[in-house]
């Protein structure tokens, strides 16, 4: 379709300003790229950087285990010890060890016949070097020098002082290039990096020298990112860049993609197309829910209502399903876990009910599902999706938690897809009220139950007893009190459920008077080993407790081992008003 020239125009403006809007952008992302990669690229050269000095440290931590054995025989080695000594010391990359008293080599592992070469102080440069070691007391790398069989190596030189004082020598021991790092060098070829390293041959010197690079001897890179670190006295220099360059691959996926965009975009199909894109997108946001993946409350209803429009007489079980004890895996382990719990049983939900099952999230941790088949399949899934303990590791930690579940059959029990929602939720609430961690089918009497039941809390409960109470950890490594209703925490003469913490320091052992504890100790052990045949039995016990303000009192306590399926084992007093004394501890 031909344009007018207004309207051409103003097309070819659009087209220009938009590829060169998208040439800056791209340009753009290929710098923040590049220097991302290039931040990343520093970031190992430095961790390498460590490395390199751990594959030297053996070397240098050799020469000092040689020089106490030089420090102890008072620099008169035998040749016996010093073999033995070097034999241990010995790694494929250490070619020589010496012992060089005065800068003379009188002892060498392997054995070298004496040569003029000996004496070290007659060739100047070792002489400077020899003189600069013992002159710092320092242990120093001296190298790069060729070998006869085409490698290189390093000399690690390590002064020698005796006890008394008297400047002995050196301990030298000749690195074989590249074999002591080869297996740093080669796992940054892994990682696709080149590499070049370069040192100064002595401390004495300030010019630097190549001592390694992956493009071959003598060669170098541009834009290398490099990190320079000291060792041996000497300043090294890791430098390192990606194999084939700095190169973006997004940068011009983008530019190309931009391109495309830019043509599509100046037609009013793709414009149609693109209005019609976003109505899906916003369509799938507003059904979905962002957590789980699964339908939320409002697509559920709708995916549903599709359903039995197209078939109104199939068979189906709706089941409401959720997470026992929810805002106490929140409380407990933070909002973040319990965001996992949420996505773990959804999980679970998936790989239990069948793909042509309907399930979704209908609101916080309650969850929805459809099983379009008979009543006895769908309570066999239903039951086996609720059965045992479910796990899942966060942070390290393994959280456990239980589900319940209600469900309710249609068309047998319900007439209408409203009424079966409210059958079905009922039946979640009669599994809440019965222990939860089971599920329930619908049963008329279930109508009987109120909601108000369910919000009666173990604080309600603690608030109303004629006593005290007290929750603690007992699992053999903590006494932490978990627990205290405000009739203790009157009792002791504390202010709040704080207060009480603090003066006990949340701790069981720092409640009972000190002179009672072993008495008590021996006490709850024994009835802990009755626990194991007789579980329901409890314990009674007096012990006396001061009080913050400086009392002392004589309570008489029930006390029972409960499993908890979060904190484990833990112990449950009942501090009986009066003074009944069930068992005495005499004082």
């Amino acid at each position: 379709m031909k344009l007018n020239h207004k309207d051409k125009k103003i097309w070819l403006i659009f087209t220009i300003c938009f590829a060169i809007a998208s040439i800056a952008i791209s340009a753009f992302f290929y710098a923040q790229e590049i220097d991302g990669k290039k931040s990343k690229a520093y970031q190992i050269a430095e961790a390498y950087a460590v490395v390199l000095k751990r594959d030297f440290s053996y070397v240098t931590s050799s020469t000092a285990t040689m020089e106490k054995l030089v420090i102890a025989e008072n620099g008169q080695v035998s040749n016996r010890d010093f073999k033995h000594a070097a034999k241990l010391l010995k790694k494929d990359y250490v070619s020589l060890i010496e012992l060089v008293p005065n800068g003379v080599v009188t002892n060498t592992y392997p054995f070298q016949p004496s040569g003029k070469n000996n004496d070290l102080n007659k060739v100047k440069e070792a002489k400077q070097v020899l003189d600069f070691v013992k002159k710092k007391k320092q242990t120093v790398i001296y190298g790069p020098m060729p070998l006869l069989n085409a490698k290189r190596c390093v000399v690690v030189m390590n002064p020698v002082t005796l006890k008394n004082g008297k400047f002995w020598g050196y301990v030298m021991m000749t690195v074989t290039l590249p074999d002591v790092y080869e297996h740093t060098l080669k796992s940054l070829r892994e990682m696709g990096y080149d590499y070049c390293i370069d040192t100064n041959k002595s401390p004495l010197s300030k010019k630097k020298v190549q001592v390694e690079s992956s493009l071959g001897k003598g060669k170098t890179f541009k834009y290398a990112v490099g990190y320079t670190f000291s060792y041996g006295s000497c300043q090294w220099t890791l430098n390192i860049a990606p194999q084939g360059g700095w190169r973006s691959r997004k940068a011009l996926l983008l530019w190309g993609l931009m391109l495309v965009i830019d043509f599509l975009i100046s037609g009013l199909l793709y414009l149609l197309l693109h209005t019609r894109e976003q109505k899906e997108e916003l369509d799938r946001l507003a059904f979905q829910d962002s957590l789980t993946g699964l339908l939320n409350r409002r697509g559920f209803l709708k995916e549903l209502n599709r359903r039995t429009k197209l078939d109104p007489e199939q068979v189906m079980t709706m089941a409401f399903i959720d997470l026992d004890d929810f805002k106490f895996v929140n409380d407990v382990y933070g909002h973040v876990v319990g965001d996992l719990a949420l996505k773990n049983l959804a999980r679970h939900l998936m790989q239990v009910f069948p793909e042509n099952s309907l399930l979704g999230r209908t609101g916080g941790d309650e969850f929805c599902v459809v099983v379009p088949s008979d009543d006895a399949a769908a309570k066999e899934l239903i039951e086996q999706a609720v059965e045992g303990v479910q796990e899942f590791t966060a942070y390290d930690k393994k959280i456990r938690y239980t589900i319940s579940a209600g469900y309710a059959d249609y068309p047998s029990q319900a007439d209408s897809i409203k009424q079966l929602t409210i059958l079905a939720d009922e039946a979640l609430y009669a599994a809440k009220i019965h222990g939860k961690n089971a599920a329930k089918h619908y049963a008329p009497r279930m109508k009987r139950i109120t909601r108000a039941q369910l919000g009666f809390n173990v604080k309600n409960v603690a608030h109303g007893l004629p006593g005290g109470l007290m929750i603690y950890r007992a699992d053999g490594h903590s006494r932490e009190i978990l627990f205290a209703n405000d009739y203790l925490i009157d009792l002791l003469g504390c202010q709040s459920y704080e207060d009480f913490l603090a003066y006990t320091k949340s701790s069981y052992d720092n409640f009972i008077l000190k002179e009672d504890f072993a008495a008590a100790e021996q006490a709850i052990a024994q009835q802990r080993k009755e626990k194991l045949t007789d579980p329901d039995k409890s314990l009674a016990l007096n012990y006396r407790v001061r009080t913050k303000d400086g009392r002392l009192l004589h309570l008489s306590t029930l006390g029972r081992y409960v499993e908890d399926e979060y904190y484990g084992d833990v112990f449950v007093v009942f501090f009986l008003p009066g003074d009944l004394r069930l068992i005495r501890i005499d004082h």
